[in-house]
């Protein structure tokens, strides 16, 4: 990674949180994304924020002065020539020097109160002994008139387990790590996310490797965001589900070996498909999404997934 940055100098000692915002070819939402990150910094809470723009067009990048303005002097905006969602995670992480990282996509726009609720659980948290762990804030919908997707907008604290469902248990655009527990998992895999081979899943990804490395997965119910996803008829809600569900079949195929407990979900998606077809529930009826199309999607995503290795694995001597 060799990202171009614009990083001031401020001579301060390190802050106890970087807030990471990827954009690409938004700049009207990134910026009012970072205007409500600076907004819930209150005085004396020392944070950063890292906005990584990553391959914008040169006609929607974002202007050094805007963003000076918006991030109230606490911005670095670090600039990549490309790259998908995981690789642009991967620099805000690298360039990061907050003991927190808190990650958010710019289409959303955290409460006043967001920050105060991150520390507050990472002081519960080393109150508690626990040192690794994931925390995923609640995600409400920005805009009604946008269709009720890509929100998770439940009121009581869960914790994860195998039971769930790993994909949209913490969803990508609102969770809080350590950046000592983010060096134990790693890196988020490029191949995943939006701009990668398998369009989608990063964060599902990530979330798996963070569990099988001992971390506490948790989602609660405040650190919230709006989330203005600006996605209004059924064809663009269908297609971002049909690249959820790819994804997260390639993510099967890359797993499961190590985890069987994930081919339940399979047979599950399976399952469900078949009750559909004699009359049973679709996979969301709010919006008409059906189970057929989420299976066959997963299927030709584990089929990918499965391919490329086997490729991979003859091309190696």
């Amino acid at each position: 990674m060799s990202p171009e940055t614009n990083t001031p100098s401020t001579g301060r000692p390190d802050p106890v949180v970087s807030v990471v915002i990827c954009t690409r070819d938004r700049p009207r939402q990134a910026l009012a994304c970072l205007g409500s990150v600076a907004a819930s910094l209150a005085a004396g809470i020392g944070a950063e924020i890292l906005l990584v723009e990553n391959g914008s067009r040169a006609d929607l990048a974002l202007p050094a002065d805007a963003v000076a303005k918006a991030g109230q002097g606490r911005c670095r905006l670090i600039r990549l020539a490309q790259g998908g969602l995981s690789e642009a995670r991967n620099v805000g992480m690298a360039q990061a020097r907050g003991g927190l990282l808190v990650f958010v996509d710019d289409d959303c726009r955290l409460v006043p109160g967001y920050m105060a609720d991150v520390l507050r659980h990472a002081a519960a948290m080393a109150a508690q002994g626990v040192d690794d762990y994931l925390i995923g804030g609640r995600v409400k919908l920005g805009d009604s008139d946008d269709l009720p997707f890509t929100i998770k907008d439940e009121v009581a604290v869960q914790t994860f387990h195998t039971g769930l469902h790993p994909g949209g248990f913490i969803q990508g655009c609102n969770f809080l790590l350590p950046r000592a527990t983010a060096g134990r998992i790693g890196w988020f895999d490029t191949r995943f996310g939006a701009g990668g081979r398998f369009r989608a899943g990063e964060d599902t990804d990530y979330l798996i490797r963070a569990h099988d490395a001992g971390v506490l997965i948790r989602y609660v119910p405040d650190m919230v965001v709006h989330h203005f996803h600006g996605r209004r008829s059924f064809a663009e809600v269908d297609r971002l589900n049909r690249n959820y569900a790819y994804a997260n079949g390639a993510i099967l195929a890359k797993h499961v070996w190590r985890h069987p407990w994930l081919a339940k979900h399979l047979v599950w998606t399976l399952r469900s498909a078949l009750i559909e077809r004699i009359g049973g529930p679709c996979f969301d009826a709010e919006v008409g999404l059906s189970w057929a199309s989420v299976t066959r999607a997963q299927l030709r995503g584990l089929a990918a997934f499965a391919a490329e290795a086997l490729r991979h694995r003859r091309a190696v001597p």
